[in-house]
């Protein structure tokens, strides 16, 4: 027979608890970040262009075009898949979060900048952008895919809650 007097719940309390309510971003928040991250990919766009030897605008090898697209993919990637934001979306004040609240995990990014792509077409994320004007959650079609929202960072607490004992 189990004594039911010795049997005791545990309670353990955390800091942290997902958001009650996901925002989405103001799109032009996500406008600018894309601005920022835009140019930053630009950037090393025009690097690999000019260690290349040819012009950034002319005449890239299909080799060179493949390492272009993988720049471009391994910087959303990397960023939101490991700090849920790229680095125009951190300037922003905007972060990349699953369906549950949850940061942007490594499987969702991979799945929504694979699909980046598509929003890019037919040309300047004119599709991407149609997607986000129609759908509730300002989703586009890599959001839709992978169940990710862009969302407004959350306020910094002023006065966090003191840390519990650890040792009583």
């Amino acid at each position: 027979m189990v004594d039911q007097d010795n049997h005791r719940e545990i309670t353990i309390e955390t800091l942290r608890t997902p958001p009650l309510r996901i925002q989405p971003a103001p799109l032009a928040r996500r406008f600018i970040a894309n601005l920022i991250d835009s140019v930053i990919v630009g950037f090393s766009w025009t690097a690999v262009a000019h260690l290349s030897v040819q012009s950034p605008l002319i005449g890239l090898s299909s080799s060179n075009v493949l390492m272009l697209l993988l720049i471009s993919f391994l910087y959303y990637f990397a960023l939101e898949g490991l700090f849920s934001a790229t680095l125009g979306k951190l300037v922003m004040k905007t972060r990349v979060v699953g369906a549950n609240g949850d940061p942007c995990t490594i499987t969702e990014s991979a799945l929504r900048n694979l699909f980046r792509i598509i929003d890019w077409l037919p040309f300047g994320y004119i599709l991407g952008v149609g997607f986000l004007s129609i759908t509730s959650k300002k989703q586009r079609v890599g959001d839709k895919i992978a169940h990710t929202t862009v969302t407004l960072a959350p306020e910094r607490d002023k006065t966090p809650p003191p840390a519990p004992f650890l040792f009583h």
